[in-house]
């Protein structure tokens, strides 16, 4: 999670997503190999966003069954430098996530919960 005051950084899914098409959610990525979390988080940053992201503190954890796996996910808070080149993204309250927690959505789920103390 992305904090300025009190919004949050979301991205918007593309419409041929297989899991959540088209639902406002936060920027995730799956680790790779021998990834760190440090590492997932800086490819989020440079790959999708094209920002620099620095990890700095875990906010929270879940897990989800899903059809076809077990998704596990930790949610950390970031900073970010730079300004995103995603083609979908705003700054807005986290209750924006709301209807992807409906969807599914376990980062939002996580966020909802989550949220900075104000």
């Amino acid at each position: 999670m992305v904090f300025k005051d009190d919004q949050v950084l979301t991205v918007r899914r593309p419409n041929d997503d297989d899991e959540l098409p088209g639902i406002w959610g936060l920027p995730a990525g799956t680790v790779r190999g021998n990834e760190s979390v440090a590492d997932v988080i800086h490819r989020i940053g440079q790959q999708k966003l094209g920002v620099k992201l620095t990890p700095r503190r875990k906010l929270g954890f879940g897990s989800q069954c899903r059809p076809k796996y077990e998704l596990q996910m930790e949610l950390w808070e970031t900073s970010m430098e730079g300004v995103p080149t995603y083609s979908e993204w705003q700054w807005g309250p986290v209750d924006l996530l709301i209807s992807g927690a409906k969807a599914g959505s376990l980062c939002c789920e996580l966020a909802i919960q989550n949220q900075k103390p104000h």
